[in-house]
């Protein structure tokens, strides 16, 4: 079937097949030593995933042996990004013109994480943006769990004042500025991972580690 007849009819080309290759992969036990993870983070033009686009996005994948390799690219959210916004993350409308879309970056991305766990501060908001555009374009995420940094750390060091990863970062001295941009995000979620890690995981029962605490992988589509 021609694929752009495919998505013209909204049938994402062999969404089926990642899909179930996805589902294969997720149901593999796997070994965080062995894998390393994907700490992964958006800016958006808003809180909505039905009104709201994606102005950037920031992958940091950690490796088994401690170097890391790093997926960042802005994105034409396809609409305006309000003042307010702005001010936050600091990336305007004249940052994303001529940037690629959602669509045309996700396969990237998806293959750039592929086989690792992702790791995000609020995973829901940010793969509440992701998922819906990576299976419209025919695909799945490859990886075999997902960890929320922020349910991670309300768990690992209960009592906090705040559980913004801003403020986790500055309580436990890891901060160097540049919040609210995607890689920079990326960074501190890596480093709260560790520490959470460090925290509740024991060595060598990944297994038990994911069971309890890896969150659902609907929000990976599946």
């Amino acid at each position: 079937m021609n694929d752009d007849f495919s998505l013209r009819c909204g049938r994402p080309p062999l969404a089926w097949e990642a899909r179930r290759e996805a589902e294969e992969r997720a149901s593999e036990p796997f070994d965080l030593s062995h894998t390393g993870f994907t700490a992964l983070d958006i800016e958006t033009t808003g809180l909505s995933p039905q009104f709201c686009g994606i102005v950037e996005i920031a992958a940091l994948k950690v490796l088994p042996d401690g170097r890391s390799e790093t997926f960042q690219t802005l994105v034409d959210p396809k609409c305006v990004i309000p003042r307010a916004v702005t001010a936050i993350h600091g990336i305007s409308g004249d940052m994303v013109r001529g940037a690629p879309c959602a669509e045309e970056v996700v396969g990237g991305l998806v293959e750039f994480a592929a086989g690792t766990p992702l790791v995000l501060h609020n995973a829901p908001f940010d793969l509440g943006f992701l998922t819906p555009v990576v299976r419209r374009r025919g695909l799945a995420w490859r990886s075999p769990a997902v960890f929320d940094t922020l349910k991670l750390a309300r768990r690992a060091f209960p009592g906090l004042h705040s559980y913004s990863l801003e403020n986790l970062s500055r309580f436990f001295d890891f901060d160097s500025g540049g919040h609210h941009r995607a890689l920079a995000d990326c960074e501190y979620c890596a480093k709260l991972f560790r520490l959470v890690c460090a925290k509740l995981r024991a060595p060598g029962c990944d297994e038990a580690f994911c069971k309890e605490f890896a969150s659902p992988l609907r929000l990976l589509g599946m």
